[in-house]
C-alpha cells in the first residue's frame, strides 16, 4: 500500500483536548457508551489531534479495505472534505441519505455522524483537517463559515471540478515533499479549496442574491457562537450582546444572509442535535433535553413535536424501525 503522508509531527507530545465537561459533554459520553463509533481516521483508534493536523489520501485507499462501506461514525475533532472524481454512492449524514455521483465535493463537519456506501471503484481524495485548524481559518476568514457549518454534497460543473482537482493534486504533492514551508503551503491550498467551495455554494443559492459583506460576516459569527453555546440556555439577545450588536441588527443580518431568523437558526441546531441523540444514543428524553439547552423536558417535547409532527419517542421508534428494515 502506498505510504500515507500527513502534516502531523509525531515527535510532538499529544495535546490534551480542551473540552467543556458540563452538559456539552453529555452527548460525547453517551456516544462513547452507546454505540456511535468515534475514530481518529476511520478504523483507527481515537487520540488527541495536533492543532495543525492536515491529512490527505485517496478515497479508494481506505474504502476498499472496508468493502466500500463506511459505517456511521463520528470524529469529534476532525473535519472531512471529499472530492469525488470517479464513481459515486450514498452519503449518510445525521439520519438522512443522499446519492451522489462523480464531480462532487462532500463536506463533513466536526462531530457529524456520517457514513458512506461507495460504488466499487469510486475514487478521488479525502482531505481531513483538525477542528482547531478549521476554527482558526474560520476565525480569520468569517465569510468561509457557510461551507464549514453543515454536511453537504455539492455538485461541481466541469470548470470548478477541474480547479478543485488541481488544488487537491497540489496538496498531495506538498504532502509527498519535504520542502521548507510545506505546512504553510498546505494550509494556503486548504483555504483555496474552501474559497472555491464557497463561491460554488453562493452560485447555487436561490435568487442568486449576494451573501457577502457585513451581513454575511455577522451571520457567520453568530452561527459560530451558536455552535459553541447551543447546549446552554442563552437567548438570541444574549448572543447579540456577545456580538456587540442589537437584536434587530442581528436579525437583519441573518435574514439577509440565510433567509432565516436568529431564533430559527438556533432552534434548527438544537433540533439537529436532538435528532442525532435520538437516532444514535440511548439517552433518555430528559437527558437529551438538557444536552440541547432545554431545562424542562416537557417543553422540549412540545418543541420537538411542533417541528417534526411526532414526539421524541415516536421519532426514535420510527427511525429504529426504518433502519431495521434497511438492514
Amino acid at each position: 500500500m502506498e505510504k500515507k503522508h500527513d502534516l502531523l509531527d509525531i515527535s510532538q507530545p499529544p495535546r490534551a483536548s480542551a473540552r467543556y465537561d458540563g452538559v456539552g459533554s453529555i452527548w460525547e459520553r453517551s456516544v462513547a457508551r452507546r454505540g456511535i463509533p468515534q475514530y481518529f481516521l476511520y478504523g483507527e483508534a481515537t487520540h488527541d489531534v495536533d492543532e495543525r493536523f492536515l491529512h490527505i489520501e485517496s478515497i479508494a485507499e481506505r474504502s476498499r479495505l472496508h468493502d466500500w462501506k463506511i459505517s456511521p461514525h463520528a470524529h469529534q475533532d476532525l473535519h472531512h472534505f471529499l472530492l469525488v472524481t470517479r464513481g459515486g454512492g450514498l452519503f449518510h449524514a445525521e439520519g438522512e441519505t443522499n446519492s451522489f455521483n462523480h464531480a462532487v465535493l462532500i463536506s463533513v463537519p466536526l462531530a457529524c455522524v456520517h457514513g458512506f456506501d461507495f460504488k466499487p471503484g469510486t475514487d478521488g481524495w479525502i482531505l481531513t483537517a483538525s477542528g482547531a485548524l478549521i476554527e482558526r481559518i474560520a476565525h480569520d476568514n468569517a465569510e468561509l463559515r457557510p461551507v464549514l457549518s453543515e454536511a453537504n454534497a455539492m455538485s461541481l460543473p466541469a470548470d470548478v471540478s477541474a480547479a478543485m482537482v488541481a488544488k487537491f493534486e497540489a496538496l498531495m504533492l506538498e504532502f509527498r515533499s519535504n520542502l521548507p514551508g510545506r505546512r504553510t503551503a498546505a494550509e494556503a491550498l486548504l483555504i483555496g479549496i474552501l474559497v472555491t467551495a464557497l463561491r460554488r455554494k453562493l452560485e447555487l443559492l436561490p435568487n442568486q442574491q449576494s451573501r457577502t459583506g457585513a451581513d454575511s460576516v455577522l451571520a457567520s459569527k453568530y452561527r459560530g457562537l451558536v455552535e459553541e453555546n447551543f447546549r446552554t440556555t442563552l437567548k438570541v439577545a444574549d448572543y447579540a450582546r456577545r456580538l456587540c450588536v442589537s437584536s434587530e441588527r442581528l436579525r437583519q443580518a441573518c435574514v439577509r444572509s440565510t433567509a432565516s431568523s436568529p431564533l430559527a437558526l438556533l432552534n434548527a441546531r438544537r433540533l439537529l442535535e436532538a435528532k442525532r441523540s435520538l437516532l444514535y444514543t440511548g439517552m433518555s428524553v430528559a437527558l437529551i433535553a438538557e444536552a440541547c439547552g432545554f431545562p424542562d423536558p416537557a417543553y422540549f417535547s412540545r418543541f420537538f413535536t411542533q417541528r417534526t409532527g411526532m414526539s421524541p419517542m415516536a421519532y426514535r421508534t420510527k427511525q429504529a424501525r426504518s433502519r431495521s428494515r434497511e438492514s
